[in-house]
């Protein structure tokens, strides 16, 4: 786990996000800064998500083409913080 998800807090939107991602809801743009769709819509905050994704808490299900949209997936990490109540 990269350091800065083990110093870092999540916010309660960080762990809906998570929660999402569990849930096989979330898409993210194949890319250096991805875009994050939930439910087709785009996720209110682009910022904390990609800081997810810095995080080691969230990757691609699979790689794509640049710009390509795939299932976002949790890493071990991530999965246990979504288990996680409320902050």
């Amino acid at each position: 786990m990269p350091e800065a998800a083990s110093r870092r807090d999540l916010t309660n939107r960080d762990r809906e996000l998570l929660r999402a991602v569990a849930s096989g809801r979330v898409e993210l743009s194949c890319g250096s800064a991805p875009d994050f769709f939930v439910d087709g819509v785009a996720w209110c905050d682009q910022f904390g998500a990609r800081r997810l994704v810095r995080d080691g808490l969230i990757c691609q299900h699979r790689v794509g083409r640049f710009g390509e949209r795939v299932r976002a997936r949790l890493t071990t990490e991530g999965a246990r913080h979504a288990e996680r109540g409320p902050a």
